[in-house]
């Protein structure tokens, strides 16, 4: 269960997630998606308003003078290239839940990154550390492969900078350092930055509940612990954006869904609603009936953030329309601030 993915120049622009299908999904498929394809017999829908990343990667190209090969680049490592990255992520815990007895039901790509919805079932917090870790460790190899590329292209050179190079003559180097960099970020944070709902923040919580620790204060440690860190990406995005860095304003929208879904967290706690999370539950009805929270039967559906959209890190609906309408406006706005700013 994957989550947040920075990019060189781009500031963190990327989120990646593993949630649970809802009944409106079984019966029709996600709002404001559509279906793309279907790859090892997993379907991917697109979000309607995923190209409105690119397209923007493409003007903000333009407005700083770029030329063709930049606008180029950014169209490339903005779009296909990245899109391909957040893919192989989500296949990585489609792999690992399919090992561990679960259903995958589809991989939807949308601005803030990807969600991939698993039908679960009585998930234990071993099953979730497998789960979990095997997204972020699809990064080792991709690091392996620009590698090669960037030593093949480079002349024999592997670097992580573009100082020195230009779009029009070294436009496949650059795009190598560009993918190697985004790679081993989305490989850093996802599996040292603990907040809900990112791989690491699941990580933790199992490693907690297997620990002994009761639900509610591993629930607890999670809020406490993702405050700040959704604080310091908050002032982060908003020190990008003043500084005319690209992609800032997804950056401030990502941590304002992080800082809604560690708030989700805190209520469920609060309400007492624990049992809605499936790591939770799994956890509490394993203590109720006296067992390990390691083992357990699968008697349920995951179905994280159904209702009120409490769970332990991933959505199950579809990114509200709101969040998706606020990246694109962000966006714009970046757009404006880039025009006078670059």
């Amino acid at each position: 269960t994957s989550f947040i993915k920075p990019t060189l120049n781009r500031s963190i622009n990327m989120v990646e997630t593993t949630a649970a299908p809802t009944s409106s999904i079984r019966g029709g498929g996600m709002p404001m998606s559509v279906p793309l394809c279907s790859l090892f017999r997993v379907p991917i829908r697109v979000h309607v308003l995923l190209p409105a990343v690119c397209v923007v990667a493409a003007i903000t190209a333009g407005l700083r003078g770029y030329g063709f090969w930049g606008v180029l680049f950014a169209v490339l490592v903005n779009g296909p290239l990245l899109l391909a990255t957040v893919w192989v992520h989500e296949m990585g815990h489609v792999t690992a839940a399919r090992r561990c007895g679960f259903v995958p039901e589809y991989i939807l790509l949308w601005p803030l990154g990807g969600l991939a919805y698993i039908s679960k079932a009585g998930i234990t917090p071993r099953e979730q550390i497998c789960v979990s870790v095997s997204g972020p460790l699809t990064h080792l190899p991709m690091i392996g492969l620009w590698m090669g590329l960037l030593f093949v292209f480079n002349g024999g050179k592997v670097n992580i900078t573009l100082d020195g190079m230009s779009y029009q003559h070294d436009f496949v180097a650059a795009m190598c350092i560009v993918m190697l960099v985004d790679n081993i970020a989305m490989l850093l944070f996802n599996l040292l930055v603990p907040c809900i709902p990112l791989d690491c923040s699941q990580i933790l919580v199992s490693v907690l509940l297997l620990c002994g620790m009761e639900a509610g204060a591993a629930a607890k440690t999670m809020v406490f612990v993702s405050i700040p860190i959704v604080g310091l990406l908050l002032a982060y995005g908003v020190y990008c954006f003043f500084s005319g860095i690209a992609m800032a304003s997804l950056t401030i929208v990502m941590a304002l869904w992080l800082g809604l879904q560690t708030y989700r967290l805190w209520d469920a706690q609060k309400q007492g609603a624990l049992s809605s999370i499936p790591l939770f539950a799994s956890a509490m009805a394993m203590d109720m009936n006296g067992k390990s929270a390691g083992g357990g039967s699968r008697n349920g559906n995951f179905k994280a953030f159904e209702g009120q959209g409490h769970t332990l890190g991933k959505s199950t609906t579809a990114p509200p329309a709101e969040v998706c309408l606020a990246a694109l406006v962000t966006l714009s706005v970046n757009l404006v601030a880039m025009s006078y700013l670059g």
